[in-house]
């Protein structure tokens, strides 16, 4: 176990709070680390300096609600500021999205009158140019024919 992840669970595990097989790690790790056991010894010492201080003082009442009031206080501004990121990124996404397949699209459009403009200034038949002359065999009417015909521009290629 790492020690980043041990000094995380200290005061879990000095509380008794952590469970058998957690606990058997932590301790396996503490034998070995001089430097988790020092951070151990001075969050024991903090815990009997508090625990000592605290002895004779009487808490009041609703002492503990208004402690979670004062902390949920200051966590819902960063919770919303939070969400407001996350909206912000995926509408943003969604964005540069929808832009690059507009663009693609002119591009595609642009890219295929060129093309068939300097074919078509040849004398290229424009079913030829992209290979479409392989639909030729087919009826009038039929899914190819309609093709031809929006691939030409509308009239029979």
């Amino acid at each position: 176990m790492k020690c980043s992840k041990v000094r995380r669970k200290l005061s879990r595990y000095l509380d008794g709070e952590v469970c058998p097989d957690e606990q058997r790690l932590l301790s396996e790790h503490l034998e070995l680390c001089r430097e988790c056991q020092a951070e151990l010894a001075a969050l024991s010492r903090l815990g009997d300096v508090l625990n000592s201080t605290l002895e004779g003082m009487e808490i009041q009442p609703f002492f503990m609600t208004r402690l979670r009031q004062c902390v949920r206080e200051e966590v819902r501004p960063a919770m919303i500021i939070e969400k407001i990121r996350r909206v912000a990124v995926a509408a943003a996404t969604a964005v540069g999205i929808v832009v690059s397949l507009l663009i693609g699209n002119q591009a595609g459009k642009t890219l295929y009158r060129s093309i068939a403009s300097s074919y078509v200034a040849q004398g290229v038949e424009e079913s030829d140019i992209f290979g479409l002359s392989s639909f030729d065999e087919f009826s009038d009417g039929s899914l190819s024919d309609v093709y031809n015909q929006l691939v030409a521009g509308g009239h029979s290629g």
